[in-house]
């Protein structure tokens, strides 16, 4: 599966794209592996307690989480996700 990340999500793992090989059955195990890789600074970045933190968005073949399971989202190995922090401004 191929993983995106975008503005600060980019910069804590340090790369826009990578292919997540591991067999993983949702998008809570896709990120609690993600958290594993990546540290503790993602894992407070991404998740509120055990759910998703409400100023992340996820994208599963361009579907918002939020519109299907959310953090329970099934995946298969050909999903492509983006993960993406909400940002405001004017």
């Amino acid at each position: 599966m191929i993983i995106r990340y975008f503005a600060d999500i980019l910069a804590l793992t340090g790369r826009g794209e990578e292919t997540w090989t591991n067999a993983v059955p949702d998008m809570r195990s896709l990120l609690q592996g993600l958290a594993a890789q990546y540290g503790s600074a993602f894992e407070k970045r991404i998740f509120e307690g055990d759910q998703l933190n409400k100023a992340i968005t996820i994208f599963i073949n361009g579907r918002d989480v939020a519109h299907l399971k959310g953090i329970d989202s099934p995946l298969k190995s050909d999903n492509v996700v983006a993960i993406f922090p909400i940002v405001a401004g004017g």
